[in-house]
């Protein structure tokens, strides 16, 4: 496998358990880099270096020579070869240890990556930037660990240091921070050290200085919060790394990149495929995690605003278009994606949701059809659209109009209509007060379910919206205790999520772009419910339009209590 590839380099024998390595001779600034690169076998390799890097632009382009040739084979803005030099172990760069122009080696190779990461002796992370804010965040990190044995409050906050602050924003927004690749690249390695120029800092020392950063910033008193907010901006240190911006030419590596974090059966199940489209990567994607997973909580992720737009083609020809996939394959390549409450945390069984208890889980894959069981609730019958995104900052203000506007539409649709299945006005206050928490599902800690909807009353207590919750019955029961004071300050996820009421009177929460006259579902091995569009002319095949936030519903009650009427299992194809 030499498509396309220099003749100085070495061809390997079998792609699929053999690595190139490249040992650096000499390097430096004026002088084209010298080196040799020799074949390997990933189970019986010397030890090595392996090198995370973010591919250059053209204009930085360094030449190596190669024992007996010359060529410019790879950008490499991602080497600081001064640094380096000093090193005897060879290296193992993507660039220079993958043919780039040979599909089908790339595509053996890359299932390799896990291996050759946890093998290497190091792993060198390159942040390519020249500028002086890196260094100073680099300093501010090294401040932070060495006074790390302050622990009270009251001492941390004057550590904080805006100036440093500000380097630590920059250096969490260079581009290697937003790469997928990078979640096995650091994840699996045994020493991994971030390199930028001349300056050198573990991994371990760099997260544990952030997580400190991020500590020193709360604990600020609010009156230096208050004088100093352009200090913060928008970043959130801690969970840089889990809310990367998944920014790919070609759409097919928001799975392959996260192969090297998966098992042997997930690699297994999803060959790498350069030839097939983005959906019928994604299509077998789902299909695999059906099978080893036994749940379809994916489907969650399915709204119908993330079937925007996906690139098709190779990376240097490729074309944006409308995403062809059917309704139950997520675009993973949107960035219209949205978190699901279904979905787990990574590296856990646990699961807070329930709504489809007893309902037995069955997953046919036909093409572009999916059968699977599930059990009717309802269909909505309203749907308030006034929560935009230009409005999240009402959702700070207990006392905004826009928390008026969520109580008007859910008593008022009701009252008109004259459905009530709530038991009186108490029982609705309280189920409001859930939904709008989202029942307290993104509080760190999240709180017992029972006390959400005293925590929300003392939230709102004065407002507006407290008053009428009063005058439905629902009043804090601890009146002194200000616990839950600030904890609902996050509720602007609200603007991913539309009001609506059923046709039986039930009150929820739906992803946008969903319709009157839309069904929700409790599917089998999906663990909250489900919105679906019938189709014309079709009884049993709908279309997947998300999740859907329904309280009184996602803990199996449906299964379990009469009063939800008909709960027979039925078998629908979703299209």
């Amino acid at each position: 496998m030499c498509t396309g590839m220099d003749p100085s380099h070495y061809c390997l024998g079998d792609a699929s358990k053999e690595i190139r390595l490249f040992d650096l001779v000499s390097a430096n600034e004026q002088e084209p880099a010298q080196g040799r690169i020799r074949r390997a076998i990933i189970g019986d390799a010397p030890p090595f270096a392996a090198v995370s890097h973010v591919w250059g632009d053209k204009s930085r382009d360094r030449s190596i020579r190669l024992e007996s040739d010359s060529s410019a084979l790879i950008r490499l803005l991602s080497l600081r070869y001064g640094w380096l030099k000093g090193s005897r172990l060879p290296l193992w760069v993507d660039m220079i240890c993958i043919n780039q122009m040979d599909v089908a080696e790339k595509a053996l190779q890359i299932p390799l990556m896990r291996e050759i990461y946890s093998q290497a002796s190091s792993v060198i992370i390159w942040i390519n930037e020249k500028d002086n804010r890196i260094g100073q965040a680099f300093r501010y990190l090294r401040h932070l660990i060495a006074n790390k044995t302050t622990t009270e409050t009251a001492d941390i906050w004057p550590l904080f240091d805006p100036d440093g602050w500000e380097g630590l924003k920059y250096l969490l927004d260079c581009s290697w921070f937003h790469r997928r690749w990078v979640l096995q690249e650091f994840a699996v390695s045994k020493d991994a050290a971030f390199l930028c120029g001349s300056d050198v800092m573990s991994i371990d020392d760099l997260f544990s200085g952030i997580d400190m950063a991020a500590s020193v910033l709360i604990a600020r008193p609010r009156k230096f919060k208050i004088l100093h907010p352009a200090h913060t901006g928008s970043l959130r240190p801690a969970p840089a790394l889990r809310e990367l911006r998944k920014h790919y030419a070609e759409p097919d590596y928001h799975v392959y990149s996260l192969l090297g974090l998966c098992s042997s059966e997930e690699v297994a199940g999803n060959p790498i495929r350069y030839d097939l489209e983005p959906e019928e990567v994604y299509k077998t994607f789902v299909a695999t995690h059906a099978r080893l997973y036994n749940n379809l909580e994916f489907l969650g992720l399915c709204t119908a605003a993330q079937r925007d737009s996906v690139c098709s083609g190779s990376m240097d020809k490729s074309v944006s278009r409308l995403f062809a996939g059917p309704s139950w394959v997520p675009n993973w390549h949107s960035e219209r994606l949205q978190r699901c409450l279904g979905l787990n945390d990574y590296g856990t069984n646990l699961k807070f949701f329930n709504a489809s208890d007893r309902v037995p889980m069955a997953a046919l894959f036909r093409h572009n059809e999916l059968e699977v069981s599930g059990v009717r609730l309802d269909r909505i019958l309203s749907i308030g659209r006034f929560c935009r995104l230009e409005r999240r900052h009402e959702l700070t203000d207990p006392n905004s109009r826009l928390f008026q506007e969520y109580f008007d539409f859910w008593t008022r649709v009701a009252a008109a209509e004259r459905i009530m299945p709530y038991r009186d006005k108490k029982h609705l206050a309280e189920t409001i007060a859930r939904t709008l928490s989202l029942l307290g599902i993104y509080l760190n800690p999240m709180p017992l379910l029972a006390d959400i909807p005293d925590m929300f009353c003392r939230w709102c207590r004065g407002s507006n919206l407290g008053r009428q919750l009063t005058e439905y019955g629902l009043k804090p029961k601890n009146a002194t205790n200000l616990e839950g004071e600030r904890v609902f300050m996050g509720m602007r996820r609200l603007t991913a999520w539309e009001p609506f009421i059923t046709e039986s009177g039930y009150i929820g929460l739906a992803r946008g772009n969903s319709r009157v006259g839309d069904e929700i579902w409790l599917v089998g091995g999906c663990s909250v419910p489900l919105l679906l569009s019938p189709q014309t002319g079709d009884s049993v095949g709908f279309k997947v339009n998300g999740e859907v936030f329904f309280d009184g519903f996602m803990f199996g009650e449906a299964m379990r209590m009469d009063e939800f009427g008909d709960t027979s299992v039925q078998q629908i194809t979703l299209v």
